[in-house]
């Protein structure tokens, strides 16, 4: 079978019914951008762990389309995650002889430094909104997750709780979903304060600033 033909029924059968649309359209994309015409017409089992890290190297130095230059490293781990849950799909339904996409290996991701705004800087939301004509928020909660790649996952959050009074505990279900379409199911407990810490873009309060006057 080639490749690019289970890519199709993996993504239809396999991760559309289990993941979010911007994911099922993220990895759509990935495919049609960046694996198809590359290795998309070669065969399951001739695709090699050297074949596949011939292909990561050629996309850190020259897979973007538009300009010529190698794609991120951000970019291109998304691309090695499809990778590796289709192939390792393939492989548990017995249509590979072994599964190796696991010997690839991944570009460094560049560290970048996280700024989270002052307490002045939030004071100033605060009162933005406070002194807003909307109806008011009481409180901010905001989670990211990142597995060990640095690939961004999808989070929901549900609470069967009703009070979120400051003071107040709140329960919240938190499900995170990863590369593969695996879901885990956490249980986390938070503390309401009277003011919230945000971390925001700093251009949100000239936005605020600019919606109240």
């Amino acid at each position: 079978m080639k490749y690019i033909d289970w890519l199709i029924q993996w993504l239809e059968n396999y991760v559309r019914p289990s993941v979010k649309v911007r994911t099922y359209e993220r990895y759509k994309l990935i495919i049609e951008q960046h694996i198809k015409d590359k290795i998309g017409g070669m065969e399951l089992n001739d695709l090699s762990p050297l074949v596949l890290q011939s292909f990561i190297t050629e996309l850190l130095q020259s897979g973007n389309r538009k300009t010529g230059k190698g794609l991120s490293a951000n970019s291109v781990n998304a691309i090695i995650s499809v990778i590796q849950s289709s192939l390792k799909t393939a492989h548990l339904l017995g249509l590979t002889k072994e599964y190796t996409a696991d010997k690839l290996k991944r570009p460094k991701l560049k560290e970048k430094p996280v700024e989270c705004f002052t307490l002045a800087e939030q004071k100033q939301i605060e009162q933005a909104i406070l002194n807003g004509k909307k109806d008011k928020l009481y409180g901010i909660l905001g989670i990211l997750a990142v597995d060990t790649y640095g690939n961004y996952l999808d989070i929901t959050l549900t609470s069967p709780e009703e009070s979120f009074e400051p003071g107040s505990m709140v329960k919240y279900n938190a499900y995170v979903t990863d590369a593969a379409g695996n879901v885990v199911n956490k249980e986390i407990t938070v503390y309401i304060y009277g003011t919230p810490d945000i971390s925001y873009n700093r251009t949100d309060i000239t936005i605020l600033n600019h919606t109240n006057n």
